[in-house]
């Protein structure tokens, strides 16, 4: 009789054996990850992708466009995705991908789109959205507003702007385009110190190398700050091993640092790994505490 209950209590415990040693045992599984082709994503993601790598993950990058990126990580073509702004910056993109993906954890916060004019302009005449419109204002500004491509929210966001600010009537328009000439049509402005207005967003490497004035947004088009997350497609985090999801979870860098390294892609002329590296090198406390050394 002893026996026989002895064996009972031995059978549940060592049901339980295979599923402890499955979950110790868990190796780091190879991923891909896709990025936005735009410097300040390719910094935040060459980040995630050395902490990963430190995990014993290999990692595959795939550089791509909103939309492909998007997709990439809708379909499953890729397993993590560098990044979406929430909640309001890519809050259209999100709605047709969260069924397929999760917020894996959120890299930075305070990210956020926002129009811009060069502080040469008295900030008594041009202060806020609002003011493009006056006559005084209307007849000095370059009404031609550059965006970049249809699918960035900074894009669609300032179209927005230009009917909900009754823009459009005084002149104002926006041409969706590539990043070059954006960035001419600032440059040239401050040649000559001419006026314009230009769509903006931080974190970006502008902010630093220029002296711009962000515009007051009283009709809250742009929405304010977000948090800049990591998203995975459905099925991912359940075959990460718990110590990269809690190092993930650890990983957490300031605007500011985006900025920096940013700064040092596009002025120190750097690729996005080693702009990553610098900032490890210079926060190496910080780094080894994502990674829970």
């Amino acid at each position: 009789m002893a026996k026989m209950r002895l064996l009972a209590l031995a059978i549940p415990f060592a049901s339980l054996v295979p599923q402890i040693s499955l979950a110790a045992e868990m190796k780091p599984v190879p991923l891909v990850l896709t990025r936005i082709n735009e410097t300040f994503y390719q910094a935040t993601a060459a980040l995630v992708v050395d902490v990963l790598t430190e995990m014993g993950h290999p990692v595959k990058v795939v550089d791509g466009s909103h939309t492909s990126a998007y997709k990439a990580i809708k379909d499953g073509t890729a397993d993590l995705c560098v990044g979406f702004w929430l909640p309001t910056g890519h809050e259209k993109a999100w709605s047709e991908v969260k069924d397929s993906a999760v917020e894996l954890s959120t890299i930075y916060e305070g990210a956020r789109f926002f129009w811009a004019v060069p502080s040469y302009i008295p900030e008594s005449d041009v202060s806020s959205i609002e003011d493009l419109t006056k006559p005084s204002v209307s007849a000095k500004m370059n009404k031609t507003i550059r965006g970049l491509s249809l699918d960035a929210s900074i894009t669609t966001e300032s179209m927005n702007a230009i009917d909900v600010y009754g823009l459009k009537d005084a002149g104002y328009h926006v041409i969706p385009g590539a990043f070059e000439p954006w960035k001419e049509a600032l440059n040239n402005a401050i040649k000559t110190k001419a006026w314009i207005v230009e769509p903006l967003w931080e974190p970006y490497y502008f902010n630093r190398i220029y002296s711009l004035r962000p515009l007051n947004d009283p009709k809250n088009i742009f929405k304010g700050r977000n948090r800049v997350i990591l998203a995975a497609h459905n099925g991912v985090r359940e075959r990460l091993p718990k110590k990269t999801l809690d190092a993930l979870n650890r990983m957490r860098v300031r605007l500011e640092d985006i900025t920096d390294m940013d700064f040092d892609i596009n002025v120190n002329s750097v690729t996005p790994e080693v702009a990553a590296r610098h900032w490890i090198n210079k926060h190496p406390d910080q780094f080894n505490g994502w990674l829970g050394r």
